[in-house]
């Protein structure tokens, strides 16, 4: 693992100041001391759960993903005169879903014409779509968004602000750790003390990946990584005195700390390694020479297969284990229809159905389908009309949930507002209209967004992403009381805990 010199120095100062302290002065004293007190979730032996977070960097244009099927909604949204009539899919060449379950709006759907991989498992019970999920601090209706005084996360529609709220869903728009990290913190002891890791990144630090306790271990989509001094230019003997410097025994606190963290680098890369050696899954992952997710699903997969193996020393007693995988390319200004994929030309959406599929597919083939979870994430929807032959930054948008323990074949969400009468298996109307932008619902409230002073029409979000990760929450096994220290906001603002698809 390629150490991270600013966040060394981060820790070795909390470690010298103590945590408590630092976090207390910055708002997080509550979740420090619950991550550091005698938790103590014990789970049955074989009762393993992963949680895989997939995150698509840019912008997901969910609304290009999911499309009505029926006819007259196929049409209000592509048809000339219609929303988005520039980025008009073949209604021929979309992948319907099933007909007995519908969105609750009585309108049938279908899948991008990329993605017939991800079509079939949600016709088979295995994925589930949840609708219009976004950032929120509490729920918001377009009356309230247009006050200008109204609590919204900061610097909504901005890349690198809202895939950190997204990661880290705070209690402040002060965002210190993620939801990843802070599930990690909670529920560590179920692991037995396993030296495994148990947040794993495959792709860079993210906000996801940082907790208060629980660090997350970082390495590249296919094997952990360490310093290598096998090119040592000019005969330099490098190897020898770095391998004194970590050999521990230092009188100097930042030098043991380094000394501690080097070895502890070295022998995790190697367990890591080891696991990922410990099962082939590479037939089902034919992209993986082209494609950085099949490439970091792949891992995921063998780290999961081997987390159920008493043959990698290192590498046992894993009860619960999340990983955060992630790829790029989903802000789409222009050339939607090509970036997205077409008949015959594979596109970001054809990878994503095939990538997430294969990762399902891998994990039937030796019965650990039920173990994990994976969901999708991105910074935020795009606009429901077009800018040309793209779209612009959004706020909701339609995510994917896959696994053998969803409850598939459904849509899930609060499309037509915050009701508390949601009782029925796919929750009532939970897709927003896609048809006017300026609909409202029979109480009311506004399902979307045209501000008159851009003319872009973007939805706000009706599902909170508080309340999509708190479901995950609950099926990984952490009780309600620290799903509200995970999701400060969820008590306090949203009534509906549990959205079921899970």
């Amino acid at each position: 693992m390629r150490p991270d010199r600013r966040k060394f120095i981060k820790e070795t100062i909390c470690a010298a100041l103590g945590g408590a302290s630092v976090y207390s002065a910055l708002g997080q004293m509550q979740l420090l001391q619950a991550a550091t007190r005698a938790t103590n979730y014990s789970f049955p032996a074989g009762d393993y759960k992963a949680l895989v977070c997939v995150f698509m960097y840019g912008g997901n244009d969910g609304f290009n993903t999911v499309v009505p099927y029926t006819q007259s909604a196929y049409d209000a949204l592509y048809a000339v005169g219609g929303v988005r009539p520039k980025l008009a899919l073949a209604r021929a060449n979309l992948h319907p879903l099933n007909t007995t379950i519908t969105s609750g709006d009585g309108i049938r759907y279908a899948l991008h014409p990329s993605m017939p991989e991800l079509a079939n498992l949600f016709n088979g019970g295995q994925a589930a779509i949840v609708a219009n999920v976004g950032t929120l601090v509490r729920p918001t209706t377009q009356a309230q968004y247009l006050t200008g005084t109204y609590a919204l996360p900061p610097q909504l529609y901005s890349h690198a602000d809202q895939a950190a709220y997204w990661q880290s869903s705070p209690p402040t728009n002060q965002p210190l750790t993620g939801w990843g990290g802070r599930i990690a913190d909670l529920i560590t002891s179920a692991n037995n003390g396993a030296t495994a890791p148990m947040l794993t990144g495959l792709n860079g630090q993210d906000a996801f990946m940082r907790g208060a306790s629980v660090n997350g271990y970082i390495m590249n989509a296919t094997q952990a990584t360490e310093l290598d001094f096998g090119y040592d230019p000019g005969g330099l003997g490098l190897q020898t005195p770095f391998a004194a410097l970590h050999a521990g025994g230092q009188v100097n606190a930042l030098e043991r700390t380094f000394a501690t963290s080097m070895n502890h680098s070295s022998s995790t890369a190697g367990v890591i390694n080891a696991a990922v050696a410990a099962h082939d899954f590479s037939a089902y992952f034919p992209n993986a020479s082209s494609s950085d997710l099949d490439r970091q699903l792949q891992t995921v997969a063998q780290l999961i297969y081997a987390a159920h193996q008493n043959n990698v020393a290192g590498y046992g007693g894993l009860q619960r284990q999340v990983f955060f995988v992630n790829t790029g390319g989903y802000d789409t200004h222009s050339n939607e229809l090509a970036v997205h994929g077409q008949t015959g030309t594979p596109g970001i959406l054809d990878l994503l159905s095939k990538s997430l599929a294969s990762f399902y597919n891998a994990l039937v083939s030796v019965g650990l389908q039920n173990k994990a979870t994976a969901f999708t994430a991105s910074d935020f929807g795009r606009s429901l009309t077009n800018n040309d032959n793209g779209t612009d930054h959004g706020w909701g948008g339609h995510h994917f949930v896959v696994g053998g323990a969803v409850q598939g074949g459904k849509f899930y969400g609060n499309g037509c507002g915050f009701a508390s009468n949601l009782a029925s298996p796919n929750f009532g109307l939970v897709m927003p209209s896609l048809t006017n932008p300026n609909t409202f619902d029979g109480a009311g409230h506004s399902l979307n967004l045209n501000d008159p002073g851009d003319g872009y029409g973007r939805l706000i979000p009706t599902t909170s992403v508080d309340q999509y990760g708190a479901t995950l929450a609950k099926w990984f096994g952490l009780s309600d009381s620290d799903i509200d220290l995970v999701f400060p906001n969820m008590a306090a603002n949203f009534s509906i805990r549990n959205l079921g698809f899970i």
